[in-house]
């Protein structure tokens, strides 16, 4: 449940016109997005040295959500 939760928190601050850099302030967020997107994606996630700076594309906002929640994100670019 907690994942749920944090795609919710993630998916409505991007709806509510939230900034990106506002929504990953908390770097322990971040992380277990970062986490999630790994296991999504088949790759293996080991927590043997801090990410630092990796960018969190929409599109990773979008296939989180889809995969975790079942719902479609539309993006117009």
């Amino acid at each position: 449940w907690d994942d749920c939760a944090l795609i919710i928190e993630v998916v409505e601050g991007l709806l509510g016109g939230k900034a990106p850099e506002d929504i990953w302030k908390d770097k322990e967020k971040k992380k277990k997005f970062i986490k999630l997107l790994c296991k999504i994606k088949g790759k293996e996630y080991k927590e043997t040295k801090e990410i630092i700076d990796r960018k969190i594309r929409i599109t990773d906002i979008a296939l989180v959500a889809k995969e975790v929640l079942g719902i479609n994100i539309k993006i117009d670019l």
